[in-house]
C-alpha cells in the first residue's frame, strides 16, 4: 500500500477516534436549568423566627452558636415542568419537603464579621425522605491580623 493511500485512511480513522472519545466529554458539559430563590430577614422579624424554628427541627443539624443577625436564604432546585418553575414560592417558611437535588443555604451574619452557614439537600429514602445538613460553616472575624490563627 502507498504512503498517499495510508496517510488518508489513518486520518479517518484518528478523525473517528477523536470523535467518539469526545462525545462524553460533551454530554457531561451541557448546560444544566437550576431555580434559585435568595432571600434577606433580619433578626426579629417572624420570617427569621420561622427559619430558626425550621434550623432547630432539622434532626442531626449542628446548632446555632451564635444569635440571629441578617439571614439569607438561598433555594435551589431543578425545575420539575414549565409551570413550577413559572411560580417559584418564597423560601419562608420553608418546606418541609423537598425534590431530589433540591438544596436549602441558610447564612446568619452578625455585624463585626460572625458568620454561621448551613446547606441542607433533599435526600430521598423511607418515609419519603428528608433534609439532610451537607456542610455547616462558621467564622469569626481576625483579631490580630498579624496572628491570624488565634480568635
Amino acid at each position: 500500500m502507498s504512503a498517499a493511500r495510508v496517510l488518508p485512511l489513518f486520518l479517518y480513522f484518528a478523525l473517528g477516534l477523536g470523535l467518539t472519545a469526545l462525545s462524553p466529554i460533551a454530554v457531561a458539559t451541557s448546560p444544566r436549568i437550576v431555580i434559585e430563590h435568595v432571600s434577606h430577614h433580619r433578626a426579629g422579624t417572624a420570617e427569621a423566627a420561622a427559619i430558626a424554628r425550621w434550623l432547630d427541627s432539622i434532626p442531626d443539624a449542628d446548632r446555632r452558636t451564635m444569635e440571629l443577625g441578617t439571614i439569607t436564604v438561598r433555594q435551589r432546585r431543578l425545575p420539575t415542568d414549565a409551570r413550577a418553575s413559572a411560580a417559584v414560592a418564597p423560601p419562608v417558611p420553608l418546606p418541609a419537603s423537598g425534590a431530589a437535588g433540591e438544596k436549602i443555604t441558610i447564612t446568619n451574619e452578625l455585624p463585626g464579621g460572625f458568620v454561621e452557614t448551613w446547606t441542607f439537600q433533599w435526600v430521598g429514602g423511607e418515609g419519603g425522605g428528608g433534609w439532610k445538613q451537607t456542610d455547616y460553616e462558621t467564622h469569626a472575624p481576625i483579631v490580630q491580623p498579624d496572628r491570624p490563627n488565634e480568635l
